[in-house]
């Protein structure tokens, strides 16, 4: 009896994993069927053709194998180089590209990667790659020849160009995922021109998603998908796939020894970012169609709601958007938002970080009506927004300013007069108050996030428009903690400080 058991059990657990295998293959034959009935589309869903063969069932402890996915990928993916001519003379601001790899005896450098999302030749890359470069050359892995790219477009804020070459035959493309379905932990692949040595392969797993790092070129819809798979110098622009062979991200960034921020021009350690591929698809497809990006704006300054603001404030969660300014003459103005308010939803969708705000405004069509949510004075209210579109801003040279008399504080600062001289100096229009030239390390102000080029606007509502009232009022609130409003040339925001 046993030995027949044994038998039936067997057979009944070969059975039901053949009745798996059948399942997981016809899955993927059905993702393999949409993406070839949309096939004609620019951008391509689905899996590509080859890889619905090997998605049959596997056991979770097995480790996987990618030489079947790579042999499909590959030939999508391609390596970039722009002349060195025309910024010979100017190495600084490649340094803090965060793959450059510089090679002076050569008049081209090879800066990063590529892939293909077109068969007629449209390619996706970094901004950071191609944007000192008056010449792109795209070399594809199967064909020796050099192509030379026409910039279609380019979006400096999310760090994404796309090129377009002219070959004699139709291209091998990749495959556009869903970056919101990837989970910590996922496996990835990335492909680049790691340190020009041609084509690498890598493997790791995400290891967080909606990343923002500390950085001078961090931007403010930046949301990386943090991974493992290790990614060095000249792996900008690159794709980065999922186990279906999906691309969800484009390699970036990296932090690096080499450096103390992000882009380093070291090696890798384990840690670097792409951005996700369903933040760039809507920028890639504006930029093919009118070779730039238009964006939403709604005119406030955002700060994020900290412990002690949302004490100070009386909420009882520190999560939303703190409007710490109101542009004149905005679509926030005309709405009439007001600083202190606190966004917590945006168009039925929950503001949970300070930082989810830029990218869902940006993403509005211009011209949308857009319901906002705020809390007001511990009360709950709805406004009504017409979303403007986003102008660039003229850029503004720095300018000497004369002496001025300083004086030291004691929450660790120095500061001046904001006289109406280096106000139209500094660029500081309607802005009165005082200016902070210096913050010493370790000390209140420090703590509080002041930093040099602040003006000191308010204490507790209280304006300040001379040193001798900022010094009467911190000595009236000695040993307590205030709410301080200060503004720079971007805007205004609140700081809480505890004054000793």
């Amino acid at each position: 009896m046993s030995g027949r058991n044994s038998h039936s059990t067997k057979l009944n657990l070969f059975c039901w994993q053949r009745a798996l295998l059948f399942l997981s293959v016809l899955i993927a034959f059905s993702d393999f069927a949409l993406a070839e009935k949309n096939g004609g589309n620019f951008i391509k869903e689905g899996m590509p053709p080859a890889v619905y063969k090997s998605q049959g069932a596997r056991a979770i402890s097995e480790l996987p194998s990618f030489a079947e996915l790579i042999k499909e990928l590959r030939p999508a993916v391609v390596n970039i180089a722009v002349n060195n001519e025309e910024d010979e003379d100017d190495k600084s601001d490649d340094k803090a590209h965060p793959f450059f790899k510089h090679q002076p005896e050569s008049p081209w450098r090879a800066l990063g990667t590529g892939f293909i999302i077109s068969d007629d030749g449209y390619i996706v890359t970094n901004n950071h790659v191609i944007s000192k470069g008056t010449q792109v050359i795209v070399r594809l892995l199967n064909d020796k020849k050099d192509y030379h790219a026409r910039i279609v477009g380019r979006d400096a804020k999310t760090d994404i160009a796309l090129l377009k070459i002219k070959p004699p035959y139709k291209l091998k493309t990749v495959y556009f995922g869903d970056s919101d379905k990837l989970q910590v932990g996922d496996w990835v692949v990335a492909i680049g021109n790691q340190f020009q040595l041609g084509q690498t392969v890598t493997a790791g797993i995400v290891s967080a998603k909606s990343r923002r790092v500390p950085s001078s070129k961090a931007g403010p819809y930046d949301q990386f998908i943090q991974t493992d798979a290790s990614i060095n110098p000249g792996s900008s622009g690159g794709p980065l796939f999922n186990t279906h062979g999906q691309v969800v991200g484009i390699n970036t960034a990296i932090f690096s020894p080499g450096r103390t921020q992000l882009g380093g021009t070291g090696f890798n350690i384990g840690i670097g970012f792409a951005i996700p591929i369903n933040l760039a698809r809507d920028i890639i497809l504006q930029l093919k169609d009118r070779g730039k990006v238009t964006r939403g704006v709604l005119g406030v300054i955002i700060q994020q709601v900290t412990v002690d603001l949302a004490e100070m404030f009386h909420v009882k969660e520190p999560y939303g958007a703190l409007v710490s300014d109101v542009q004149p003459g905005k679509p926030a103005e005309r709405a009439g938002f007001k600083p202190k308010d606190i966004i917590v939803k945006y168009d039925g969708k929950r503001v949970r970080e300070y930082s989810d705000l830029p990218l869902m405004v940006a993403s509005t069509p211009v011209g949308k009506k857009v319901p906002i949510e705020v809390i007001r004075n511990g009360k709950r209210i709805t406004l009504h927004a017409v979303i403007a579109r986003m102008e660039e801003p003229k850029e503004v040279k720095k300018e000497a300013n004369d002496e001025e008399e300083e004086v030291e504080l004691s929450i660790g600062v120095t500061v001046t007069e904001l006289t109406r001289d280096l106000s139209r100096t500094l660029k500081l229009k309607n802005l009165k108050g005082v200016l902070i030239k210096r913050v010493e390390p370790g000390t209140q102000a420090a703590k509080a996030g002041i930093i040099p080029g602040d003006v000191i606007i308010e204490i507790n509502d209280r304006p300040v428009r001379t040193i001798s009232a900022l010094e009467e009022l911190l000595k009236k609130y000695k040993g307590k903690k205030v709410l301080v409003r200060a503004g720079r040339r971007e805007g205004k925001r609140f700081l809480t400080l505890l004054v000793k």
